[in-house]
């Protein structure tokens, strides 16, 4: 049986088994005398039990005393055990696991990380560094820097792509992470609130625990608009505001510059999924793709298959075979970006996709289609295709094994749609169209 995989970054770990997540949980506990909840569960309480509140454990994994040590929990590597216990529980407790980290893990940490690991009764087989496993899967030949956020900091990772994916250096942004950047965005709002709505969301516990709560749905909302409505609900009344992305951004700019200025205007940067959520964040389509959550554990997969050895001293893989079918190829040039092939003569890029009258704007974040007509922001059941822009191009995945046809042809896994392209379903009668729109006085 192939091994699972769980890739370590505090903002979420995510246990994938067969290319598919099937486990996920933020990386915080709450540690009240002898119970600890950890997770999402943890999460929602973080500002009701502030003192009892802890996301630094994975961060600064170690052995050193907790402020408030107890007999459940006392230090950092006691709480991680207890996360990593939970999430190999809700996966079905496989038996050999393959770790994705991130290179800011220390040697110290990644080895106190295989004891939790035996602790909770894991064979760990491999230990794959997180940007060489989101590159193997999926990238073309090059030079490439991988992007990714975490609750603490900011991984710039440089990859050397040729028959292999080679890690060759490392920047680590201590302190830049989403935990801080997220309070500047509460507090943004809050101000919002205060200024629209004469009401303080900060003032009361429960409802600063809502604003924390509602953020990334905020944040997602914002990645497709360029305003938004938002409401607080307290004590039978409702509170409104209404914010801007570029006021968001204006917040994370700080953060924006900071990683930028490691990044020269010819770099092609390879941005992991959560860095990717942020609004604004992707500045030069051209050079800058989006790399989607499952990718990493698809550079794992041939690894996955091998048969399962007893940990023997495992040191961090930072070289991987590349794969021989790339679907990502970026252009070398922020300023003329490689041109789209278009799959219908005289096609262009695309702004929408349009199904009956409606039509639905893309973006760097997932669209997804459904078989009955509709388009949502989210992965359901429901879902058989998902649209996006990466890199120069907008490209059509296949979800839940669906058969799609583009132009009436099979989509194996992937491929790239332009205006005019016409997207089905095997044995539907539902038709989806990329579209451009433009203004009325545009070229």
């Amino acid at each position: 049986m192939a091994a699972a995989i769980i890739e370590l970054n505090d903002h979420e770990l995510r246990l994938a088994e067969n290319g598919k997540i099937v486990a996920r949980s933020p990386g915080c506990a709450i540690v009240k005398g002898t119970d600890i909840t950890v997770g999402e569960a943890a999460c929602s309480q973080a500002h009701l039990h502030p003192r009892d509140y802890h996301n630094r454990f994975w961060y600064q994994l170690n052995q050193v005393s907790l402020r408030k040590p107890s007999r459940a929990a006392r230090h950092h590597a006691d709480l991680a055990f207890k996360h990593l216990e939970q999430l190999h529980r809700a996966a079905g407790a496989p038996d050999a696991v393959i770790f994705v980290i991130s290179a800011g893990f220390s040697k110290q940490q990644l080895a106190l990380l295989l004891g939790i690991a035996e602790a909770c009764k894991i064979n760990p087989v491999a230990l794959v560094d997180a940007a060489v496993a989101s590159a193997a899967h999926c990238v073309a030949p090059g030079t490439y820097r991988h992007i990714e956020i975490e609750l603490h900091r900011v991984v710039v990772t440089d990859l050397l792509i040729d028959v292999d994916v080679t890690r060759t250096n490392v920047d680590v942004i201590d302190g830049a992470g989403f935990d801080k950047l997220s309070e500047k965005f509460v507090a943004f709002i809050a101000d919002q609130f205060l200024a629209q709505s004469r009401f303080d969301p900060l003032h009361q516990a429960n409802t600063e625990q809502r604003m924390f709560d509602e953020l990334p749905n905020w944040l997602q909302a914002l990645q497709q608009r360029r305003e938004i409505k938002i409401y607080i609900e307290h004590r039978q009344a409702r509170f409104e505001a209404t914010i801007s992305r570029d006021d968001i951004v204006g917040v994370a700019q700080p953060l924006y510059k900071d990683i930028r200025a490691r990044i020269s205007a010819h770099d092609r940067c390879l941005i992991g999924p959560r860095l990717a959520s942020l609004p604004g964040f992707i500045e030069t389509p051209a050079t800058q793709f989006v790399l989607s959550e499952e990718m990493v554990f698809g550079g794992c997969a041939s690894l996955a298959k091998q048969p399962a050895k007893p940990n023997q001293g495992l040191s961090v893989i930072t070289r991987l075979t590349a794969t021989e079918d790339p679907s990502i190829a970026l252009s070398t040039s922020s300023v003329e970006p490689a041109p789209v092939q278009p799959s219908t003569p005289g096609a262009v890029l695309a702004t929408h996709v349009l199904c009956g009258i409606h039509a639905y704007e893309l973006s760097t974040t997932p669209l997804y289609l459904t078989a009955d007509g509709r388009a949502e922001r989210s992965l359901s059941g429901h879902s058989i295709a998902s649209l996006r822009h990466n890199g120069s191009a907008t490209h059509l995945v296949c979800e839940n094994d669906a058969q799609l046809r583009l132009n009436d042809l099979p989509v194996k896994i992937e491929s790239p749609v332009v205006s005019g392209d016409k997207i089905t379903l095997e044995g539907s009668t539902i038709v989806y169209r990329p579209i451009r729109v433009v203004a009325p006085d545009a070229p």
